[in-house]
């Protein structure tokens, strides 16, 4: 059963908000610090308790759940790097971490109307303005002393003045009356974006770390400082200073019993062997593709440096440079994908990560036209199944010359899907206190079901045919399947009676010439009277409107008066 993802809170006065309990497992330490989560253009901090709670300012329940994701993220990120512990940087980390905050605010002044060249050179004009009339009240223009004073005071009376006036001169400064020092000074101007760029990563740095980013930081600012210049002067020739920032991969954290980097596709090797026995392999065999490309879009990081921006790049990589559709990418890459993240969050998985980066992620698809029903219409239903019963025994391959003969058919009264019915076998249908019955022993669900035989199969022979087979599968098996091989006979069968009943019935491209047989079946046994508890019964639907529905177990001898209500397709 799948487990509730994280959503959007609403309080009964109609606000959003983000309301997660934090898991059991965190270290105390966490408890009281402090997260920094995004809530549309704001930075919200709030502290952590047995769970986070933080108003998403909006009663819009679309931009809630919009930002929600972002805030959730934001959350699991940090509480990762927590519970890692405190970090030392190598001194290329650090400077990436600052390249980040750069290109940050780069593109935010870049962006900023007011930061066009009137705005900055009226912000110098008012600055030359304020030095001179402060150089003049000292006294003695000509003096060199009172010009460097007059600066001094004007940058000081600005919001911040002693903090710049002290990264400005890289010391600690108590001069006319201003006192700062250096180390409290860079606190004030780049504690906040440290910590920013720090719960964006998922790091948690140790003391001595964060003083040297915060070192780093400013130095970014000053070759910021010049950019702006350029610009305001008409220079806007590729901004040098983005090659000299490396790019930030953040550390993988210290797993017990796991060491160095854990790839996507390492991640999945210890996957597939943990599930080589509880999942198909047909599911197994659809992600591989999805994790390989995932791991080489990500170049092969670790997965606890994949973040969710990285799934929404690939998801679009996917539809628009793979060229896969954006409704295979929802439903096969990312679904392979969310489990591997969820499967790397347990104990089993080597609890690599706190949050799942998928949550959230999925493309918009283009608004579908159905043209038609997906159920067989009259003249479908009466071709293909005359098209079976003109079948003739191959006795080169038998058994697939019987799934022609036989699969439509059983299909057509049992609505049961077309690789359940290839995985039957003679000792899956006999008698049972005067009923007819089948056993289909492979299912979607991994519940094996027993069906009874509709008496119209009976007067078409099936039971004869299945008193004169031999023991075994019924209709796989003519050639031994090749050793190593990733698709199993059953769905090789159901491929190729797919492509067959194409040849015998002209089906619109949209129609399943095999699964549309469930369509019919449930279609026509609503309108025969057979309660819809009776019809999942017999098809395997499983999907519990409520509670007494796990209750609903129906005998043989019940299920078989439910499926003789289902008239026969009168094609004699």
């Amino acid at each position: 059963m799948a487990l509730p993802m994280p959503r959007p809170f609403e309080h009964k006065n109609g606000t959003f908000y983000l309301n997660v309990r934090m898991p059991v497992d965190l270290p105390p330490r966490v408890k009281g610090a402090v997260v920094m989560l995004t809530v549309g253009a704001a930075t919200v901090t709030t502290a952590v308790t047995d769970k986070v709670f933080c108003s998403l300012r909006t009663k819009d329940p679309a931009l809630a759940k919009e930002r929600f994701t972002r805030a959730y993220g934001d959350l699991m990120r940090q509480l990762a790097g927590m519970r890692a512990g405190p970090k030392a940087l190598t001194h290329k980390e650090i400077v990436a971490l600052a390249g980040e905050v750069y290109r940050d605010r780069s593109e935010h002044f870049d962006s900023d109307p007011h930061m066009v060249p009137d705005g900055i050179n009226g912000a110098r004009a008012t600055f030359k303005q304020m030095v001179a009339a402060l150089h003049e009240g000292l006294g003695d223009p000509t003096c060199e002393d009172s010009e460097g004073q007059s600066i001094y005071l004007a940058t000081a009376s600005f919001p911040n003045g002693p903090q710049v006036l002290a990264w400005k001169l890289q010391q600690d400064i108590d001069y006319l009356g201003v006192s700062m020092t250096l180390e409290q000074a860079m606190e004030d101007l780049f504690g906040w974006r440290a910590d920013r760029i720090c719960a964006e990563k998922g790091v948690l740095v140790d003391g001595v770390t964060r003083r040297k980013l915060l070192d780093q930081i400013g130095q970014s600012y000053r070759l910021l400082i010049g950019k702006l210049g350029r610009n305001s002067d008409g220079d806007y020739s590729p901004d040098v200073n983005l090659s000299r920032f490396p790019p930030f991969a953040a550390p993988p954290s210290q797993v017990p019993g796991l060491t160095g980097c854990e790839t996507i596709a390492g991640l999945f090797e210890r996957w597939k062997a943990e599930y080589a026995d509880k999942r198909a392999p047909s599911t197994i065999r659809r992600y591989g593709p999805s994790v390989a490309s995932l791991n080489k879009f990500v170049k092969g990081r670790d997965i606890r440096a994949v973040t969710q921006d990285d799934m929404h790049d690939w998801a679009k990589h996917r539809r628009d440079v793979e060229g896969i559709g954006a409704g295979t990418v929802n439903g096969n890459d990312l679904v392979a994908a969310a489990t591997l993240f969820s499967w790397a969050m347990t104990r089993d998985g080597g609890r690599l990560r706190l949050d799942n980066p998928v949550v959230g992620v999925k493309l918009e698809l283009p608004k579908r036209q159905t043209i038609r029903e997906r159920t067989f219409r009259p003249d479908e239903i009466r071709t293909i199944l005359l098209a079976a019963r003109a079948v003739n025994r191959d006795p080169r391959y038998p058994k697939a010359s019987a799934s022609r003969r036989w699969t439509p058919w059983i299909c057509a009264y049992t609505g049961a899907r077309i690789q359940e019915v290839c995985w039957l076998s003679k000792e899956d249908i006999w008698c049972q206190a005067g009923i007819w019955v089948m056993r289909f022993p492979q299912t979607k669900d991994g519940f094996a079901r027993v069906v009874p035989v509709h008496s119209e199969l009976e007067r078409e022979g099936l039971i004869r045919f299945v008193e004169s087979s031999g023991s075994g599968l019924l209709f796989v098996g003519d050639v031994a399947q090749k050793p190593g091989a990733s698709r199993s006979p059953q769905e090789l069968r159901a491929a190729e009676l797919a492509a067959w009943i194409r040849t015998q019935a002209d089906l619109e491209p949209g129609l399943s010439p095999n699964h549309s047989w469930r369509h019919t079946f449930v279609t026509r046994a609503e309108g025969a009277g057979i309660s819809k508890r009776h019809s999942n019964a017999i098809t395997g639907h499983n999907k519990r409107r409520d509670a007494s529905d796990g209750y609903f177990s129906p005998g043989v001898a019940q299920l078989k008066t439910e499926i003789e209500k289902l008239p026969a397709f009168g094609l004699a």
